[in-house]
């Protein structure tokens, strides 16, 4: 079995150390969790933390850069996640000497310690003597010491070392009180790994999964271009790389991400699980994904007490025009808040960008008040803690031009800094206020929405898109800005997941569907839930294969309607659909759709030899009701209105918020922030108080009312 054996491996090094795996299949059940502040045994919803580099920074001035770091009002703070190279300068000897001097000065400070353990930053000697720990790039390139997260995963001496300083680490702080909690590894999942070590773990994950080769060929489709093998062993890492101009089996690249998601989660559990036998109670174990995640599946792992991720919204990227570029993406904080806070109910930003970055294609400074923004709209989602990366401006390094809260001389606040720290008091003055108990308001809870997601299902539209328009990332933003222009909040879900919690689904671009999923989404129909699903859903089955049978047959009599076909254009082509008297372009993606007796259609194709046909259907099913969007247009317009229009039939007050502006509701309290470029009045209750901020709200500014109607 794939899993336990990597574990066993991870615990191999250290004779004393027993671990016992986790389940392993991603619908493993979970214990009902502790959640938020109990879980973190803290007094206040959300602690503020930053990170802190005493091996970078002269001894002498430690206790200096504690004391302020806690004289500004953080909670915590955060070391050792890059610190292999100091806590085992040499194989196999152990220094925390200097460690523990730093947490006995955060201690005395009042701060608490976040530990990070230091496996994406082994030491020279690893390489040095051992180079089969770093992995292997896409053109057979072994990487090298230097840079971060160049190892292999899959490499058990590698995970031996890992097991090595892990446990190390954990006997020895463990039971020390000054030690809050642990963050296992560091932004997992980043690389793909296609060394000698990744292909063994690959054949062995493959056995697990099929049991034999016969399996495996069928759903690789072996008797396509001869491409079946004889036995698992000689399976290589399916590289697209290498493939030339020919494709290689789409069903051979799904199984490859998930098995690097897999190893992935597998080797954060392994770590989790180390820690958990030397832990006191009380100390918590979590990683920091990234807000948007790839090759990494969050939901694969089972041995973190709950997740965190990083976010840095400013670096480059203007998706609304205008100065938008300097307040930052719009979705990042709302989709990731709204992807990780579901799985535990606890979830926390272990690192908010500071101000100026470094690795952006373009790295301008944040818009004053868009890292206060960040701050609060972090805190309105529900997060538990928030910390920021860094403290101190680095004076050298590959990250020199990445900005802390103190600038290059240590002591003073940058401009961005100031605006954390005045933002973290803000916060904190609220708490006070704040009420645990409160219930989400009826208003709201009337259109909470779920979202459907599948890493598996990205991965396969990624695998296969079709067009070179598709951008699965981008479709997704669509349809959440959609939905989140209603105010509704907003959980992404998963196929095992309770659907009758929400009174809307939404599942976009949902490709593989099983009959087991179509059975479950009629069923919620018919209780009275209301479904929306998009272009590419139900084409395939949960293997990426096609349906025997009518073009995405286990939805066709769910939506009310058959699949005649789809369409894509060349960006020079011109093409139209048309609702409501309205028009619209289109290229990216169309289904046609043929609408069944009792199914009202919503947009039609103006133009091509379809024209005329549905674009997008709506039909009532029990107490409940199915809308189809088949159309993808140039600026989502059209997926927009649709959306809403979903809700308005539903009977649910519903508000109109422009792209970017997020109304979200916290312990009793209203809060709505603006990563548009235009200012927004929004018309509050009548019996409304505000907080913070004011009307008409600016862009990136953040407006905070309390509704004191009954």
């Amino acid at each position: 079995m794939f899993r336990p054996m990597l574990v066993a491996v991870m615990a191999a090094a250290v004779m004393t150390t027993a671990v016992s795996a986790s389940p392993s299949d991603t619908g493993g059940q979970r214990q009902a969790p502790v959640q938020g502040a109990a879980l973190l045994q803290q007094r206040e919803p959300m602690s503020f933390g930053v990170f802190y580099y005493p091996e970078q920074w002269p001894r002498s001035q430690w206790q200096r850069d504690l004391n302020g770091i806690a004289k500004l009002g953080f909670d915590f703070t955060h070391m050792a996640e890059f610190s292999w190279t100091y806590l085992e300068p040499e194989e196999g000897r152990f220094d925390f000497e200097w460690l523990d001097h730093a947490i006995d000065l955060a201690d005395k400070a009042g701060l608490r310690v976040i530990l990070g353990t230091p496996s994406a930053a082994p030491p020279s000697w690893m390489g040095e003597h051992y180079p089969e720990v770093y992995r292997v790039d896409e053109r057979g390139q072994r990487h090298e010491h230097g840079i971060r997260a160049e190892v292999s995963l899959a490499n058990p001496k590698y995970q031996a070392f890992v097991a090595r300083i892990v446990t190390a680490m954990a006997q020895h702080y463990g039971h020390d009180r000054r030690v809050w909690g642990w963050q296992v590894d560091n932004e997992p999942g980043t690389f793909n790994d296609y060394s000698d070590s990744a292909r063994d773990a690959f054949q062995h994950w493959l056995q697990d999964k099929y049991g034999g080769i016969d399996a495996m060929n069928a759903v690789w489709s072996g008797s396509f271009w001869s491409s079946r093998y004889a036995s698992i062993k000689e399976v290589r890492l399916p590289n697209t790389t290498l493939a030339a101009e020919d494709k290689l089996s789409p069903h051979a690249l799904l199984d490859l991400a998930r098995f690097q998601a897999d190893t992935t989660a597998h080797f954060l559990d392994a770590q989790a699980a180390i820690i958990k036998k030397y832990a006191r109670p009380g100390q918590w174990v979590t990683t920091n994904y990234t807000n948007v995640t790839t090759a990494t599946d969050p939901r694969r792992s089972h041995g973190l007490d709950f997740p965190t991720f990083t976010l840095y919204p400013v670096a480059g990227a203007n998706v609304l025009g205008g100065d938008s570029y300097a307040i930052g993406k719009p979705a990042n904080l709302m989709e990731a808040a709204a992807y990780f806070r579901p799985m535990t109910g606890t979830f926390g930003v272990m690192e908010l960008q500071p101000g100026q970055v470094n690795w952006g294609e373009i790295n301008p400074q944040p818009m004053p008040g868009a890292i206060g923004m960040w701050m609060w709209h972090t805190f309105a989602s529900g997060a538990s803690l928030l910390s920021t990366y860094r403290y101190r401006h680095p004076l050298r390094g590959s990250e020199m031009y990445h900005e802390g809260i103190v600038g290059t001389d240590g002591v003073t606040l940058s401009r961005t800094g100031r605006e954390f720290v005045d933002t973290l008091r803000d916060i904190k003055a609220l708490d006070a206020k704040f009420d645990a108990k409160a219930k989400l308001p009826a208003r709201m809870a009337a259109r909470y929405t779920g979202y459907l997601w599948s890493h598996d299902v990205f991965w396969d539209l990624g695998i296969q898109p079709q067009t070179s328009l598709w951008n699965s990332w981008a479709y997704r933003n669509t349809y959440t800005q959609a939905v989140k222009s209603t105010g509704a909040p907003m959980d992404f879900i998963a196929e095992g997941d309770d659907f009758s919690r929400y009174p809307f689904v939404i599942a976009p671009a949902y490709q593989m569907v099983s009959d087991a999923l179509a059975k479950k989404w009629r069923r919620y129909v018919e209780q009275g839930g209301h479904l929306i699903l998009t272009s590419r859903t139900g084409q395939k089955n949960a293997e990426g294969h096609f349906h025997e049978g009518p073009w995405a047959a286990p939805i066709l009599d769910l939506i009310g309607a058959d699949v005649e076909g789809f369409d894509m254009l060349p960006s020079s082509a011109s093409a139209q659909v048309t609702a409501e008297g309205k028009t619209h372009d289109w290229h990216r993606w169309a289904d046609i759709l043929t609408p069944r007796p009792g199914t009202k259609v919503l947009a039609t194709y103006a133009d091509h030899y379809y024209a005329g046909k549905a674009a997008a259907t709506t039909r009532t099913l029990g107490r409940g009701s199915v809308t189809m969007i088949g159309v993808s247009t140039d600026d989502g317009a059209l997926e927009r209105e649709i959306v809403r229009s979903v809700y308005q039939r539903a009977g649910v007050a519903i508000e109109d918020l422009p792209m970017g502006v997020f109304h979200e509701w916290r312990g009793g309290f209203d809060f709505m922030v603006n990563y548009n470029t235009q200012p927004f009045s929004p018309v509050l209750p009548s019996k409304a108080t505000i907080m913070h901020g004011e009307i008409p709200l600016a862009p990136a500014q953040t407006l905070i009312w309390k509704d004191t109607s009954p």
